[in-house]
């Protein structure tokens, strides 16, 4: 067979069974079934504040209680001694860290984590989100605490900011970690025990401790702690939202 000759047997082929002319109401059947389709997940600042959506109302009402709570002490401690007071700032940081502990928890509590299964988002991503949210929330009360305690000390802002930022991170790092590897309800009594142990460190009453504690010269420790603990909070929650914590039920 010559390939002019297969040419035309393919031609008369087509011709005996021609292809079916197009639907007129195809594309507009297409349209309407992709506007039946669930809308694309959302990302970015979209997602996080969706997820802030979530959180429950009670946890940021009781963060701003103990934030008019902090301020009023902070702005009324004239009577006491300047470390002191540098002290009450410090310890004001580990508290905001309560209202988030309930929350965070929940997100892996039994039920909680078929519900978000089921969603087309994962629960590191999911925990990314509330993290972010409530390292923005923290870090603004972080800022309105040091501003009136620096206005209450009459400091530099910085100075007061280092010692309310050390011991957040760090506490922050370790509330972190013991969430990658204990469950729901272990995990918020031992990060209050956590909260609470360096609540009590920060405002031991000795004054000779406080003294070395806050003293100008230890500043270069204070900023290498603040170091070392935002290194590992960053670690640690680097490690959280990648792989999630190791027991959710």
């Amino acid at each position: 067979m010559t390939p002019n000759t297969g040419k035309e047997s393919w031609s008369a082929l087509l011709r005996q069974d021609p292809p079916p002319p197009p639907d007129p109401g195809a594309a507009q059947r297409t349209v309407t079934l992709l506007r039946t389709l669930p809308p694309a997940a959302p990302g970015g600042w979209t997602f996080v504040w969706r997820q802030a959506g979530f959180i429950r109302k009670r946890m940021w009402v009781l963060q701003f209680a103990l934030l008019a709570g902090v301020l009023a002490l902070v702005g009324h401690s004239e009577a006491l001694p300047l470390l002191r007071r540098y002290a009450l700032c410090a310890a004001a940081a580990p508290l905001l860290l309560v209202a988030n502990v309930q929350d965070l928890s929940r997100v892996y509590h039994q039920g909680m984590v078929e519900l978000e299964l089921a969603t087309r988002y994962s629960l590191p991503r999911i925990t990314a989100a509330r993290l972010l949210v409530f390292g923005l929330c923290d870090g603004v009360l972080l800022a309105v605490v040091a501003a009136v305690g620096a206005a209450a000390t009459r400091t530099q802002l910085w100075v007061v900011l280092l010692y309310c930022l050390t011991p957040f991170c760090g506490v922050s790092a370790l509330c972190v970690a013991l969430l990658r590897y204990l469950r729901p309800a272990a995990f918020s009594r031992a990060a209050l025990g956590v909260v609470g142990g360096a609540w009590l460190v920060l405002l031991l009453p000795l004054s000779p401790f406080q003294h070395s504690l806050y003293a100008p010269q230890h500043q270069p420790l204070w900023a290498g702690a603040l170091a070392v603990s935002l290194a590992a909070l960053v670690r640690q929650t680097h490690r959280l939202t990648r792989t999630g914590p190791r027991t959710c039920l």
